[in-house]
């Protein structure tokens, strides 16, 4: 029995998560843009942050329920000898990285140009529902900063044979000076999986001691950046669109 897939698992899989950055801005729209906007921008920017994060983990899973569907030796594999957890660490989205690659027959090849493609329609769709939106304009300085630490990012940085994203001593130290020497694994494991863990389960509401002074101080502070945050989730939701994509092509 051939398996009929639900078109709501794969219109959601393919649906580009600035979508929900764009219907948050709807809610700021509401408003006069007025001096109100500021803590209603603050609060925004963290629910926001957690939205796109909890997307992509149920992202995660429905790619992982879609494959396993078609394939029940896979199936066992994921989701009895090594099942994944809740989709949010670096590890599991690594797992389900590898899953959708290896479910590509052995003519596909992660090319430069595919590279290129997936930064190209990250930082175009991020400037492009980003820039004159209230909220940068409320946190501007925040927003200049994330463009110059993602500056230097390039195709060396993503996508290597089993790896997501590389480690910092497999890219060059001069394209890592703006982000303080780490590459995009670190300051995921580090600054983005942390604060999603921060903000899932409301530890800020007791830890008012953080971030320290001393941390504040420090060069890695300009690295806790909600805009850079969001980024890097945007780009993790570029990649497995356009590997989700060449899996549903090789179905037809």
């Amino acid at each position: 029995m051939s398996y009929i897939q639900p078109t709501n698992h794969i219109q959601f899989i393919l649906r580009p998560e600035t979508a929900i950055i764009k219907e948050a801005f709807r809610s700021l729209d509401a408003t006069n843009g007025g001096i109100e906007t500021y803590p209603i921008s603050d609060y925004l920017l963290h629910s926001l942050f957690l939205r796109l994060t909890g997307a992509q983990e149920q992202k995660l899973k429905c790619i992982c329920w879609e494959m396993a569907c078609r394939d029940y030796e896979y199936r066992y594999e994921r989701y009895e000898r090594k099942p994944y957890g809740e989709c949010s660490s670096y590890d599991d989205k690594c797992m389900v990285y590898n899953d959708e690659i290896k479910k590509l027959d052995e003519t596909f090849d992660i090319t430069d140009a595919i590279r290129d493609e997936i930064l190209d329609d990250w930082k175009t769709s991020i400037q492009c529902v980003l820039e004159n939106s209230l909220l940068v304009r409320n946190f501007k300085r925040s927003y200049d900063e994330y463009k110059l630490l993602i500056i230097t990012i390039d195709k060396s940085w993503i996508m290597q044979g089993t790896q997501l994203f590389l480690n910092k001593n497999n890219i060059k130290a001069e394209k890592r000076t703006a982000t303080c020497g780490l590459s995009l694994l670190e300051i995921f494991k580090e600054y983005v999986y942390k604060e999603r863990n921060r903000c899932a389960h409301n530890t800020r509401s007791y830890q008012h001691n953080l971030p320290s002074i001393r941390e504040m101080m420090s060069q890695g502070y300009k690295l806790q950046n909600y805009f850079l945050y969001m980024s890097i989730i945007i780009l993790l939701d570029k990649i497995y669109i356009k590997l989700f994509e060449v899996y549903l092509s090789k179905l037809k």
